[in-house]
């Protein structure tokens, strides 16, 4: 390798992304050298019992990816990424016979092999470069809470997003919004983002599995989460609707509920 050339860094972004100790770890790999930062999410595989569409999986995935990137310090001399089909072992495999980088850092959970052993020594062989897991365990960011918001429709409705703008005062946040929908087109996504860029919200928004309550337990399986606000509308079919309590119990978080047409009287 030419030594006046930036290292190339690969992180693979798997369901648990520790952006402090991303963060940490690229600064410290920085301060060293240059390098650059290419972002390999792979799609996560749906929650067992759950079907969830291949499209709704990929706009999560594009969701994590920006979220990742944003979170990549400015020390960095360049950085990007793609998204890529399931399974993490795959996409560092794939990723270092097609980007030949210096080095791999994993954020999130390495499969279990079958018969034991060290999976992560195992694939770094496989792999055939120094390789680093982060995020094994869940743990937060560090002073910044990652909010999941999920609307009621393909649309974040006024009383999500005025909840959402209450929430980003209190505290810092990183905020997602999953959108519930049947269909998964170009249009609706600039809509659903010119929505909250208008409103003032600083969120990252992808189309969802139009079951709000598997679009949670999708994006708690996706990302790390430390809160949830579900935003509930009685014109969302009731097969589809939310149900604040059933999604605290099934990933164990706190979850804030928002009555759209409540809120929408009380401004009227």
């Amino acid at each position: 390798m030419n030594v006046h050339a930036a290292r190339h860094v690969v992180v693979i972004a798997g369901d648990r992304v520790p952006a402090s100790d991303l963060v940490s770890a690229l600064t410290r790999r920085a301060e060293a050298g240059s390098i650059r930062v290419t972002v390999v999410c792979p799609v996560s595989e749906p929650a067992p019992g759950f079907v969830v569409y291949e499209d709704s999986r990929r706009d999560a995935a594009r969701a994590r990816l920006e979220l990742v990137l944003d979170a990549v310090p400015g020390v960095i001399g360049s950085a990007g990424g793609y998204v890529v089909g399931e399974g993490v072992r795959s996409a560092v495999l794939d990723a270092c016979a097609q980007l030949a980088p210096d080095e791999v850092i994993v954020c999130g959970r390495l499969p279990r092999r079958p018969f034991g052993g060290d999976a992560a020594e195992l694939l770094q062989r496989e792999a055939g470069v120094p390789l680093t897991v982060i995020g094994e365990e869940t743990q937060a960011v560090r002073g910044i809470q990652c909010v999941l918001a999920v609307a009621s429709g393909a649309l974040p409705g006024d009383g999500l997003l005025a909840r959402l703008r209450v929430r980003s005062r209190i505290s810092p946040v990183r905020i997602t919004i999953a959108c519930p929908s049947e269909a998964h087109h170009p249009r609706q996504l600039e809509v659903a983002h010119r929505a909250i860029r208008e409103a003032g919200v600083d969120a990252h928004v992808y189309l969802a599995h139009p079951n709000a309550c598997v679009a949670a337990l999708h994006a708690v399986q996706e990302r790390h989460v430390d809160e949830i606000v579900v935003a509930v509308a009685a014109r969302t079919p009731r097969r589809r609707r939310a149900r604040p309590e059933w999604i605290s119990r099934a990933t164990g978080l706190p979850v804030d509920a928002v009555v759209e047409e409540l809120l929408l009287q009380e401004a009227a």
